[in-house]
């Protein structure tokens, strides 16, 4: 089917994530620190975008915001390859991990679009909607990935 997909579960790193008795939840561990920064930063300028949280200002909570978004992004992604490996075969099949995958990326391409935007108006707010709405939903589907 996916023999080089399936391949990575025979990669000495997903081996040792699967055997390990403390590899395997530290990474899930960092995974979740990760996602907890990207998603409370994204939360924070989405909110300030949509002008709830304006006693913050712009430009250095973007600042800082995005940073912080960065670090967290990269943690997930680094630490969620390390998840993958380990279940490769039955994620790739699994239509949530598609979704979330698809949604991630959209997700991503919606924030990029989003800070180049210089006025707040009702599109960047209807953009700020959609990151809150989609994060949450990205969070959910991991969660939901666990189990089914």
């Amino acid at each position: 089917m996916n023999s080089p997909i399936l391949a990575l579960e025979s990669y000495w790193l997903a081996q040792a994530m699967k055997y390990s008795t403390w590899l395997y939840p530290t990474v899930e561990t960092v995974h979740i620190w990760g996602v907890g920064m990207l998603f409370g930063s994204v939360v924070l300028m989405d909110l300030r975008v949509l002008g709830l949280v304006k006693a913050l200002d712009y430009s250095a909570l973007s600042r800082l915001g995005i940073a912080v978004s960065l670090l967290g992004f990269s943690l997930a992604v680094l630490t969620g390859s390390m998840l993958f490996i380990t279940h490769a075969g039955d994620l790739i099949a699994s239509r949530l991990f598609i979704l979330k995958m698809c949604l991630i990326f959209l997700l991503i391409t919606n924030a990029v679009l989003l800070r180049m935007r210089v006025v707040i108006n009702a599109t960047t707010k209807a953009q700020a909607v959609i990151s809150l709405v989609g994060w949450a939903s990205v969070i959910g589907l991991g969660r939901w990935l666990a189990y089914v």
